[in-house]
């Protein structure tokens, strides 16, 4: 197998709220064979964007964001839930597809002007949104985002500000 759309993926119904179908991305990180083909998709389709960091999203674009930012050779940063960092700190709240959330960044950590956000899932570009205002606020270009999956439910419900590039529509 070495194509990212024949990795089998496993979902939970009604998790983590009635009415969500939640993908677990640990079926990937869980296998060695996956994880890189997921790193070297994504790593691949990355290369254009040209950027010198990568933002994380909390909590599973860490792995995915480590690994990215090992393979392109740049840093990366954490964006966490409200009160997770440590030190000086910005937050935003905003919506998710099930609720609304804060996160926050901590300014000084964002090495690169030309930033990659990275998360494991685009639903409805919240999250992602919302780091980008973030980045913005301290004078960063966001030059795109990353995902392993876009959820296509959500495609048509969404109006992002930057360009986006996942591997594989659930």
């Amino acid at each position: 197998m070495n194509n990212f759309n024949d990795v089998p993926l496993e979902f939970f119904q009604d998790y983590p709220e009635p009415g969500v179908n939640f993908i677990d991305v640990g079926c990937i990180f869980d296998n060695p064979e996956h994880w890189r083909i997921a790193i070297d998709t994504l790593h691949a389709r990355t290369d254009e964007l040209h950027f010198d960091f990568i933002l994380s999203m909390d909590a599973r674009g860490f792995m995915i964001a480590g690994a990215l930012a090992l393979e392109h050779k740049v840093g990366f940063a954490m964006a966490r839930k409200a009160g997770k960092l440590p030190g000086k700190s910005i937050s935003i709240d905003y919506k998710r597809e099930y609720g609304s959330a804060t996160i926050e960044i901590q300014p000084e950590r964002i090495k690169g002007q030309r930033v990659l956000i990275v998360d494991d899932v685009l639903a409805t570009g919240g999250t992602i949104e919302a780091a980008a205002a973030l980045l913005r606020q301290i004078g960063k270009e966001v030059v795109g985002a990353a995902a392993l999956f876009d959820i296509a439910f959500f495609k048509d419900k969404r109006a992002l500000t930057m360009p986006v590039v996942t591997l594989r529509d659930v």
